[in-house]
């Protein structure tokens, strides 16, 4: 009767004390993994945020750069003419070596000419250039004097050497009644895109990997990316609009909102989009939650061999317990029963 009394006392006091040990620890890791991905989340949008400034001023600096030639009268003037103004060559060239970030400058003429930098040659005709998927479309608006955009350089020139996918600054070149007189396409290197969301290994924010996704849902510099990657991506994309309206010329490329930021956690990690001024583009930030997860998991494995020990010694004191309260009930059971005998 006493050893199953001892052992109800051992079984409820082990029973309430696993219960709370489990309950506890389940609480305390849920709200470490909540707040650690919180943490993690805040520190990379407020780097990637800060970063995308920098990248809205980089092209805002280009677009005012492509100014300098849309807006030059001697240009206008070349282009009014089908004729060859060795003019124009100079300007550009001087233009592209100012900077190291402009790979080339084009310019198409509505009247048939055409220049470009002294690095490229070969450009196809204007009337090959508006084949281009989406140039007719932005040549008859209006309300759009610019655009971002992605292409091939088989697009714009016969047989190039080098056939990497590049970004590009397509102006139109208009007189002051606003009539188009050609097409200005500054080429700058998408790598340099990346570099201002790029973090390294030993940042607060953790390492990360930057993408680039294109209108048509390709997602440039990403070979190696796992399909399961790529599915998650395309259903962050999936839940943004895609068509954003034409911003009036003069307006200032910076002045995009944070508001645009689409946001998605993850199972391994979290998915930064934020989209280029005058484009359908997207720049793509896979920030990797690996890190953390493995601080987690070292956490988790303190935590149950740490409430191993506690469940031991808390065994240990609850038998000394059940002990001290069944034996002397015991032994008293045993004097009443003897005094009864006598």
């Amino acid at each position: 009767m006493f050893r199953s009394f001892g052992r109800n006392i051992r079984l409820v006091l082990v029973l309430f004390i696993t219960v709370y040990i489990a309950a506890s620890s389940f609480i305390l890791y849920r709200t470490m993994e909540h707040r650690s991905l919180d943490m993690l989340r805040q520190l990379s949008v407020q780097y990637t945020g800060q970063q995308h400034k920098n990248t809205l001023l980089f092209m805002n600096w280009l677009e005012e750069t492509s100014k300098l030639i849309s807006n030059n009268q001697v240009v206008q003037n070349a282009l009014k003419k089908p004729a060859y103004d060795g003019a124009i060559s100079p300007i550009l060239e001087g233009i592209r070596s100012s900077s190291s970030d402009i790979l080339g400058i084009y310019i198409w003429g509505e009247a048939g000419g055409t220049y470009s930098s002294s690095n490229v040659s070969g450009l196809l005709p204007f009337t090959e250039i508006k084949k281009v998927p989406g140039m007719e479309q932005f040549l008859d608006n209006r309300e759009q004097a610019l655009r971002w955009t992605v292409l091939n350089r088989e697009h714009l020139m016969n047989a190039p050497s080098d056939l990497r996918d590049r970004l590009l600054l397509e102006v139109k070149i208009q007189n002051t009644e606003g009539q188009i007189l050609g097409l200005l396409s500054l080429e700058v290197e998408i790598d340099k895109l990346y570099s201002f969301y790029l973090s390294g290994k030993n940042t607060i924010y953790g390492e990360n990997e930057v993408y680039l996704l294109t209108s048509n849902g390709k997602l440039l510099n990403a070979a190696d990316v796992p399909m399961k990657r790529l599915q998650e991506v395309r259903t962050a994309l999936g839940t943004q609009k895609m068509n954003h309206p034409a911003k009036p010329e003069g307006q200032e490329g910076i002045a995009s909102s944070d508001a645009d930021l689409l946001e998605r956690e993850t199972a391994d990690g979290l998915i930064l989009l934020y989209p280029l001024p005058e484009s359908d583009e997207r720049i793509v930030t896979y920030i990797s939650a690996d890190g953390m997860n493995a601080e987690l998991r070292t956490f988790k494995y303190l935590m149950i061999g740490l409430n191993i020990m506690v469940f031991i010694v808390f065994w240990l004191l609850i038998s000394k317990l059940s002990g001290s309260i069944v034996n002397p009930l015991k032994q008293l059971y045993l004097k009443i029963n003897s005094t009864m005998k006598d």
